[in-house]
């Protein structure tokens, strides 16, 4: 009683002493809530895609219970001090380690007092190199997403890429790289103007593309039922391929649509050209 009756005189005659305690006991009270309140409980993931077929939603459950066994985020640390760059790298690593390159972290969201929602996408299939009997799957943003046969590959609707270098990119989750510097540019390229499609056409409508000519890109269209086309398209405009490659695109379906033109479309190359006079666009039919 005598020790505490000390210590309320002296906290009554120094102000500064109270003002020091009582922060004190703020901070701990603080300290308290947000360890019992605003820990993490919960981790959600959450698939952004907005068209998932049956497959994918097989997929993103798997994905789905990946990540919640194991996103790196110790449960009871506090939602305040969730370091989102470190928490979404151990993700990727994490899926990586388990063989899956395809789904892509977007961003981490804080839902208080306790919840923590990892949103991420499905990356799509779009080129394929063959390499050393097997096919190296890319998606849209260069990522290396899958490694396994080409007859698999062609089922996911991937289509086929030839390249002048050696293919550098082995490992899954590593970017499109080769020997050559000029695929890469090329890749991205035509990676812009095939972002455009929708993705369910890309297999469909194309066979393969070939950059590995230094003066012009191919693209060899796919087996068309009934007529069973072997068009190819040539385009030599590379620094402005995407609206060559939409004008070549336009016409060859305008070809396969219509029964005057159907002969064209048995064989041949569609030119695409840029007129120099006046900068119009041409697309020109050569017979094989």
């Amino acid at each position: 009683m005598p020790i505490l009756l000390t210590f309320i005189i002296i906290m009554t005659k120094n102000k500064r002493l109270i003002i020091i305690f009582v922060a004190l006991a703020v901070l701990t009270v603080l300290i308290i809530i947000n360890s019992a309140v605003f820990s993490v409980r919960i981790v959600h993931p959450h698939a952004l895609n907005y068209e998932l077929s049956a497959e994918d939603r097989n997929e993103v459950e798997k994905i789905n219970e990946l990540i919640r066994e194991h996103h790196g985020i110790r449960t009871g640390s506090s939602i305040f001090m969730l370091n989102e760059e470190r928490t979404v790298a151990a993700v990727r690593r994490n899926l990586l380690r388990r063989e899956i390159a395809h789904a892509e972290i977007i961003r981490l969201e804080r839902i208080f007092p306790n919840r923590v929602n990892i949103h991420y996408i499905l990356l799509r299939p779009y080129f394929y190199v063959e390499h050393r009997g097997q096919a190296k799957v890319f998606s849209d943003n260069g990522t290396l997403i899958f490694i396994e046969s080409v007859s698999s590959a062609r089922q996911r609707g991937a289509i086929g890429l030839r390249i002048d270098g050696e293919l550098m990119s082995l490992e899954l989750g590593s970017e499109f790289n080769t020997s050559i510097q000029a695929d890469v540019a090329r890749f991205f390229t035509i990676i812009e103007a095939f972002q455009q499609l929708p993705h369910g056409e890309i297999g469909r409508d194309f066979e393969y593309v070939d950059i590995s000519n230094p003066s012009a890109i191919f693209l060899r269209m796919a087996f068309t039922e009934p007529m069973g086309t072997a068009v190819r398209m040539e385009i030599r405009a590379i620094a402005n391929f995407t609206e060559h490659f939409r004008h070549g695109l336009s016409a060859y379906r305008h070809f396969l649509q219509s029964t005057e033109h159907l002969y064209r479309t048995q064989s041949g190359t569609l030119l695409v050209t840029e007129l120099a006079t006046t900068g119009q666009i041409v697309v020109t039919h050569s017979p094989d």
